[in-house]
């Protein structure tokens, strides 16, 4: 590869250059948003006085190939029960009575005479009920072990248009070697899944605003409402996605709303028809905000919804809510302090004396150097944006270690983005030797200060 400025020649074709690092470095065929130019750094020496050799170009479509196939056989390497959340018994009734022709309907065990139409994940069952039909709960654990690769090759690809290839492989590294993505993997819940389509819905946009193509907007709607339809909690990523298309390409932004729209419609309208109210996504939102604020354990709600059928789905919902805003105005200062220790406990293992959480504080730590530079700061900007996007709206109603998760791997984009500022100011060698120095403290700390 040849160190023009004006063309660079891949497979026999010619690729236009947006910039003298875009060249110099060899990108190629790799897609790049318009206002990339300005962003790109000219190719110069590093910290050594040494030209660094270029990394590998990182082809997507390969790697989610590769990855998918390794961690579907992977996964069950691990033996993770996939009934470790007591959830996952009410995501497999629900997925067999869809394909048993009932609908999306079942009936917890605890209140048998209560049918449930909207109370859990609409999408997640869907997804189950297909992975049940190819081949029961063995096919579902390697669906999401496949799908959990061609996630870690999409993370890799957002950073590669952010920041270029070493950020790509750095961030496909990490995400593959991500601890918390191979145990929810492997139990049939709704992170794995929902993590997977926020970050679909991140790449079909970003890839709409580089190729100014209205399709992948489309698509990138139809994702989204996927994603909106496994958990709520994913709005405000699509939100900010839309807002961050709009200023790109204003025409994709408008398509990819009303796809999502015209997606979405027909989950309100049959809730109206069952449960004669506007339910737009859920109808357990009441039961998770009065867990996240009362200092009740959770089967207090589930025994006081078994000994009151009567309220039915609806009622549960509008009296928890009810019972949450009451906790609220009784205690003002408490309500504070809750939403204080969710935001502390969103931003990452800093109170978690978990031992594996040693790779999330090195992400952290890998982060900061992309604080520093201007250029990498710049480049922070989408992961920063859906991160914030998922968190703020949720902090006040529920944080736990399995809600953050679907949004950690804007934080390995993060880690991936300083570590390539790191290189370009220190160079190759030396932010090697800095990086393993952070690993293995950021190893011996999570020793030091963990528990079981």
């Amino acid at each position: 590869m040849g160190f023009g400025v004006l063309t660079a020649t891949s497979g026999g074709r010619d690729v236009r250059s947006v910039g003298e690092r875009l060249a110099a470095t060899g990108i190629g065929r790799a897609f790049v948003e318009r206002d990339d130019a300005s962003r790109e750094q000219p190719a110069s020496l590093d910290a050594t006085g040494r030209t660094p050799a270029p990394w590998p170009e990182f082809h997507v479509g390969w790697m989610c190939a590769v990855a998918g196939v390794v961690c579907a056989v992977a996964v069950h390497l691990l033996r993770v029960d996939p009934f470790q959340n007591p959830d996952s018994y009410a995501f497999v009734a629900l997925a067999r009575s869809l394909l048993a022709g009932h609908g999306l309907v079942y009936r917890e065990p605890m209140f048998p005479s209560v049918p449930l139409y909207a109370f859990r994940s609409p999408g997640y069952a869907a997804f189950l009920a297909l992975a049940l039909m190819l081949g029961g709960v063995t096919a579902a654990v390697t669906l999401q072990g496949a799908l959990s690769g061609v996630s870690a090759a999409l993370v890799g690809d957002i950073a590669r248009q952010l920041a270029g290839r070493r950020a790509a492989w750095i961030a496909f590294t990490l995400r593959l070697a991500w601890l918390a993505a191979w145990s929810h993997a492997g139990q049939l819940t709704t992170e794995s899944f929902f993590e997977f389509t926020m970050i679909l819905t991140v790449w079909l946009a970003q890839r709409a605003a580089a190729r100014r193509n209205v399709a992948w907007a489309a698509s990138a709607g139809v994702v989204a409402t996927v994603s909106v339809l496994t958990r709520p909690s994913g709005v405000g990523p699509v939100v900010a996605m839309v807002w961050w298309l709009a200023r790109r390409f204003p025409r994709a932004a408008i398509v990819l709303v009303a796809t999502a729209v015209l997606v979405w419609l027909p989950w309100p309208i049959r809730n109206y028809e069952r449960l004669h109210t506007f339910a737009p996504f859920l109808t357990m939102g009441g039961v998770a905000l009065w867990d996240s604020h009362t200092e009740q354990p959770t089967i207090v709600a589930w025994t006081y919804m078994a000994e009151h059928p009567e309220l039915g789905e609806v009622g549960f919902d509008r009296h928890f809510t009810a019972a949450t805003i009451q906790l609220i105005r009784d205690d003002p200062p408490g309500f504070v302090r809750r939403t204080a220790r969710a935001a502390l406990e969103y931003m990452g293992p800093i109170r978690d004396r978990r031992l594996d959480t040693w790779l999330h504080r090195f992400a952290l730590l890998a982060l900061l150097p992309g604080l520093w530079w201007a250029p990498a700061r710049a480049r922070l900007k989408l992961p920063a944006l859906v991160w914030l996007a998922f968190g703020v709206p949720m902090i006040p109603i529920v944080v736990n270690l399995r809600y953050r998760f679907p949004a950690e791997w804007c934080v390995l984009i993060g880690a991936a983005i300083g570590l390539d500022a790191l290189c370009q100011h220190a160079g190759e060698r030396r932010a090697a030797a800095l990086a393993a120095a952070g690993l293995a403290a950021c190893i011996l700390f999570t020793i030091a200060v963990g528990r079981p």
